[in-house]
C-alpha cells in the first residue's frame, strides 16, 4: 500500500471537487429527507446497489417508489406475495439476480419491521462502531453496500455522535482507480487488503483534514465519470493514472 500515493490521489481529488456536491444518492422528491421513510427507503436502495451502473439503479429505484410506494414499506410487503414482489423488482428495478433480490428485499423487510420508526432508533447510536455493527449484523449488506448505507447515515447527523466515518466501501471503481494510480500493485486484492485500502484512504484523509465520507463520494464521481466514459483527458487523476501514462 503506497500511502503517499494515496494523498496525491486524496488532494487531487479534493481540490477538484471540493467546490461541488458529487455522489449525492437520489431519492424520490415525495420522501421527505431524515424522515422515517428516508431512511427505510435507503435501506432497500443500498440493499441492491451492486451489479449494474449506481446511477441507472438510482434512477430505476426512485421511479418504482413513484409507482410502487409500499414495496418500500415492510409491513407491507411481508403482506405481498413474493412472486407479486419478484414482478415488481424485476419489471421496474431490473436487477441482475431477480430470485437473489426478492429474497434479499424480503428478508430485509422483516428485520426492519421490528422498528416502529427506524429514525428513532439510528437517533439513539452512540458512536461510529455501534452503527457499523449493526448494519454489518444485517444479513445482505455486503462491504460496498452496508458501507454506503453507514455513509448516508453518518452524513445525515441523525445518530447522536459527531464522529466520521471510519471506513469507506470500497468497490470495483475503487480498486481500479487505487491500482491504476499506484496505490495497489495488482487489482486481484483480499478481502483483508480490502480493509487496508479502505483504512488507508481514512487515515490520510483524516491527516489531510478531508472527510472520509467526502473521498468515498470523490472516487465514486470518478469512477462514474470519467472511468465510465473513459474520459481520461478531463480526469483529475490523468497525471498519476497508468491509463493516461
Amino acid at each position: 500500500m503506497d500511502k503517499e500515493k494515496c494523498k496525491e490521489v486524496i488532494i487531487r481529488l479534493n481540490n477538484y471537487f471540493n467546490n461541488s456536491e458529487p455522489a449525492n444518492i437520489e431519492f424520490p422528491s415525495k420522501v421527505q429527507y431524515k424522515s422515517n421513510e428516508y431512511y427505510l427507503y435507503m435501506f432497500y436502495s443500498c440493499l441492491l446497489d451492486y451489479g449494474m451502473k449506481s446511477k441507472m439503479y438510482h434512477k430505476n429505484l426512485s421511479e418504482t417508489y413513484m409507482k410502487y410506494p409500499q414495496i418500500f414499506n415492510p409491513n407491507y410487503v411481508l403482506k405481498m406475495d413474493e412472486e407479486e414482489l419478484k414482478v415488481i423488482i424485476v419489471n421496474n428495478i431490473h436487477p441482475r439476480y431477480p430470485n437473489v433480490a426478492t429474497k434479499k428485499w424480503l428478508k430485509l423487510s422483516t428485520i426492519l419491521k421490528k422498528y416502529n420508526d427506524i429514525s428513532n432508533y439510528l437517533k439513539e447510536f452512540k458512536n461510529f462502531d455501534e452503527l457499523s455493527c449493526f448494519i454489518r449484523s444485517i444479513n445482505g449488506f455486503g462491504q460496498k453496500t452496508g458501507g454506503l448505507l453507514i455513509r448516508i447515515i453518518c452524513d445525515s447527523k441523525i445518530c447522536n455522535f459527531e464522529e466520521e466515518v471510519k471506513a469507506i466501501p470500497i468497490d470495483t471503481h475503487d480498486i481500479e482507480i487505487s491500482y491504476l494510480t499506484g496505490i495497489i500493485d495488482s487489482k486481484n486484492i483480499s478481502s483483508s487488503q480490502i480493509d487496508d485500502l479502505s483504512n488507508t484512504y481514512v487515515t490520510i484523509g483524516n491527516e489531510l483534514n478531508i472527510n472520509p465520507s467526502d473521498i468515498d463520494k470523490y472516487l465514486w464521481e470518478t469512477g462514474n465519470t470519467f472511468c465510465n466514459k473513459k474520459n481520461c483527458d478531463e480526469c483529475p487523476l490523468n497525471a498519476i493514472c497508468k491509463t493516461k501514462t
